[in-house]
This record gives C-alpha cells, sequence and structure tokens, in this order.
C-alpha cells in the first residue's frame, strides 16, 4: 500500500500516513477550504461518485472517530465498489498472532497482544492497550490510553474513552459508551447505553 484516498482531512491522519510513508493522493471532506494543506480536496462523498472510475483504484481510510459516522461512510463506499487499507502505525507493537481487518486504524504507542482480534474498520488512538484474546468489534473506537484486559469482548460500533478500564473477562455488548476514566467491572448487556465512573455505572438520561 502507498497510495491512498482518505475520507475525512483529520490532520491526526494524515501525519500517520506521513510518518509510514503513504501518499495521500487526495482527501474527500465536505469542508473544501483547507488552506495550507498540499494535499488536495477532490471533493464531498457525492461529488467523488460522479467521478468514481478516476479513484476505484485506490484505497481508502476513513478517518472520522465517530463510531456510528465511521460505519455510514464505510457502508457507503463498499456499496459504490471502494476498497479499503489499514494504516498500523510503525510505533504500534502488534503481536504476531493479533487478527486485524480491513480498515483498521491503530496509531502511535498503541500495544495489541497476543490472539487479540481487531474488527473491520475500528480505530484505536494513541496508546491504548489491548491485551491477550481481547476482540473489539466493528467500528468501534478506542480512545487514548484505554486498557483492555485480557478475555474483554467489546461490541460493535461502542466507544471506549480516554484512560478508561476494561477488567478481565468482560463483555460489552454493541453500541455502548464507556465515558473517560471509567473502570467497567461487569458486563454490559443493554445496548445504546452510556457508563461512567470508578465502578462504571450507567448514566441517567
Amino acid at each position: 500500500m502507498s497510495n491512498i484516498l482518505l475520507v475525512g482531512g483529520f490532520v491526526e491522519i494524515i501525519e500517520l500516513c506521513d510518518e509510514n510513508d503513504i501518499e495521500i493522493v487526495g482527501i474527500i471532506d465536505k469542508q473544501m477550504d483547507r488552506k495550507g494543506e498540499s494535499i488536495p480536496i477532490i471533493g464531498n462523498d457525492e461529488e467523488v461518485l460522479q467521478w468514481k472510475n478516476q479513484f476505484l483504484g485506490y484505497e481508502l481510510i476513513i478517518t472520522p472517530d465517530s463510531p456510528s459516522l465511521r460505519k455510514k461512510l464505510a457502508l457507503y463506499y463498499q456499496g459504490h465498489g471502494f476498497k479499503f487499507a489499514r494504516i498500523i502505525s510503525k510505533m504500534a507493537r502488534i503481536s504476531k498472532s493479533a487478527f486485524i481487518l480491513e480498515g483498521v486504524v491503530i496509531q502511535a504507542g498503541v500495544n495489541i497482544s497476543s490472539e487479540a482480534h481487531i474488527g473491520k474498520f475500528v480505530k484505536v488512538n494513541n496508546n491504548a492497550n489491548i491485551m491477550h484474546n481481547v476482540s473489539v468489534g466493528n467500528y468501534s473506537t478506542i480512545a487514548p490510553n484505554a486498557v483492555l484486559l485480557g478475555h474483554v469482548q467489546v461490541g460493535g460500533s461502542c466507544y471506549i474513552g480516554s484512560n478508561s478500564t476494561i477488567l478481565p473477562h468482560v463483555s460489552i455488548c454493541d453500541n455502548v459508551t464507556i465515558g473517560a476514566g471509567a473502570v467497567v467491572t461487569k458486563n454490559i448487556e443493554t445496548p445504546y447505553t452510556t457508563f461512567v465512573g470508578v465502578p462504571a455505572k450507567k448514566l441517567k438520561k
């Protein structure tokens, strides 16, 4: 992989590509005015489809942090025949037995231990620690410095907040948000909920 298109012009992902000697051919972004950027903006999501035959030869990286937005964009571009790259920082430590699927973004300082399974379009932010036999579902986001201990199961489209800790053997269902600094000690089985605090408790609406 040497030439890619970014969906969303997140500076941290641009810098990650630069660190990994990956050339960004263009950025697909609704924010057309990006003065000072040398990388061309090639249009928004709808405009790109008008010229998609020019771009189908390039793999995409979906950059937004939001799991729901990343899922929406991934399904949109999949439906139009695009393929996806994955980016793993040279400064991340990845076990040889870990299994990492397409569309994944792994940033600097991340540790992914043995037999971990990282689903499609997962984003793992700086210095997150994913221990042995952990499974992270498609489209989920692991925020900076989060710690997922052994045999943790995280469902799809979850957001695991910065500096949070998920204790061993805990399972979290789909569409759950874990607040920053929370410590999750028990299984979470209710989707579309947010848990905060130590130990983590459901946030009342």
